[in-house]
């Protein structure tokens, strides 16, 4: 295992320059399934925080009872009936789960059915690592191109292990899962761990403002978007994470710790990209 650090001109050489002649395709077809009812703005965050972030097209599932209902959610979003999902899945670049979903059987079926019938990368949070905690098998299928984003708790749930525990050897709790499962891992909170190549990342950019309801859901829609920028899922989780971070960090500036909330880290993610992106965004 080796520790990775990434430099100011690191950050900037990842984003690409945008052709003048491109279109929407260019730049990544998106799939998020999550929102369930009562939890349909953890859907909204990741759809909108994907689209800040670069993304071309991003399709979001609702029931196809409800599909004029979750159409309101995002301007830019193109709803999908999750009923449909193994036709939706084949022509994406990146596929998010579980923002927002019900820990179910419905869920546990629609699951299965995304990682039987698609061949991109995966991003698992919330509601998809519960399904995973419950059935490791999937993970040893399909690990390999899965990044998965636990907070501590989730963690706990993958693991066996207390959150006294990770909190302790945190480094060392997403390392360790990572080689069992050959899945990029994100071990969420202060100083975000990311695991991957044989290699750790500890992230330096947040702040205690970014710890609200909502904050989790904006980066799996920032990973999610990040999936295509170059071939090293590693990577693209690392810099995902650290901008991330660095939007939360130009918000509290504004906005001070209480009452900061998660759009508002989505709000200053364009900021961020100037910040880093050296004249390309």
């Amino acid at each position: 295992m080796k520790i990775v650090e990434y430099k100011e001109s690191d950050i900037s050489d990842f984003f690409p320059l945008r052709k003048d002649i491109s279109c929407k395709s260019d730049y990544g077809r998106f799939l998020v399934i999550g929102g369930s009812p009562g939890m349909t703005g953890a859907l909204r965050l990741c759809v909108d925080a994907c689209y800040r972030s670069g993304a071309g097209l991003v399709y979001y599932t609702a029931p196809k009872k409800d599909l004029l209902i979750y159409d309101l959610l995002t301007v830019e979003g193109i709803t999908v009936p999750k009923e449909d999902i193994i036709s939706l899945t084949g022509d994406k670049d990146c596929i998010c789960i579980g923002c927002g979903l019900y820990n179910d059987e419905e869920n546990l079926i629609l699951l299965n059915k995304v990682l039987e019938n698609s061949k991109c990368n995966i991003v698992a949070d919330a509601a998809a690592l519960r399904m995973l905690a419950e059935h490791k098998e999937l993970l040893k299928r399909h690990g390999n191109r899965m990044t998965v984003l636990p907070h501590p708790g989730e963690m706990s749930h993958l693991t066996g292990l207390s959150v006294e525990d990770i909190q302790k050897e945190r480094v060392g709790t997403a390392y360790t899962f990572y080689e069992r499962y050959g899945c990029i891992t994100v071990l969420k909170g202060n100083r975000t761990v990311v695991a991957g190549n044989d290699s750790v990342y500890i992230n330096n950019t947040g702040n205690p403002g970014m710890a609200v309801a909502g904050s989790g859901d904006v980066l799996a829609g920032m990973v999610t978007a990040y999936s295509v920028m170059s071939n090293d899922m590693f990577k693209n989780a690392c810099m995902a994470v650290y901008v991330h971070g660095l939007a939360g960090d130009l918000a509290v500036k504004d906005l001070g710790v209480i009452s900061m909330i998660s759009s508002d880290i989505i709000r200053y993610i364009p900021q961020a990209h100037k910040e880093v992106a050296c004249g390309k965004a």
